[in-house]
């Protein structure tokens, strides 16, 4: 019966690569003929998610989100936040570096309508 001896260095050098972390881009095709590669940075005190040159305002984003659901499920708690939402997102918002402005417009717009019409609604 034969014993298999392998090198102890082997061994070590194959659990380092897989315990290695690994840093991936992913690149995505734009205008069918050349490909950009994307990074998601997520930064709490940015408030912004890097997409390619320019970066997107998360609370702009948020308040266009909230404002769309409040019109179909709950009127006046998401129209509150997408106001509050949309408020902060276009007071922090930097046209030279973020993305995304009309969202912030829409979602106050649209959560200011929807807090008068469920006020109404509940006082009427």
């Amino acid at each position: 019966m034969e014993e298999n001896n392998q090198n102890p260095n082997m061994e070590q050098n194959v659990n380092q690569e897989i315990n290695a972390p690994t840093n991936q881009t992913q690149e995505v095709p734009v205008n069918n003929q050349e490909t950009e590669a994307k990074t998601v940075n997520t930064s709490s005190a940015s408030n912004t998610v890097s997409t390619g040159n320019k970066s997107l305002n998360v609370c702009c984003l948020l308040s266009f989100i909230f404002s769309m659901v409040g019109i179909v499920i709950f009127g006046l708690l998401c129209g509150i936040t997408a106001t509050i939402l949309g408020i902060i997102g276009l007071s922090t918002f930097k046209p030279e570096e973020q993305t995304a402005k009309w969202q912030g417009i829409t979602g106050l717009v649209v959560g200011i309508v929807e807090v008068v019409f469920m006020g109404l609604y509940m006082f009427v």
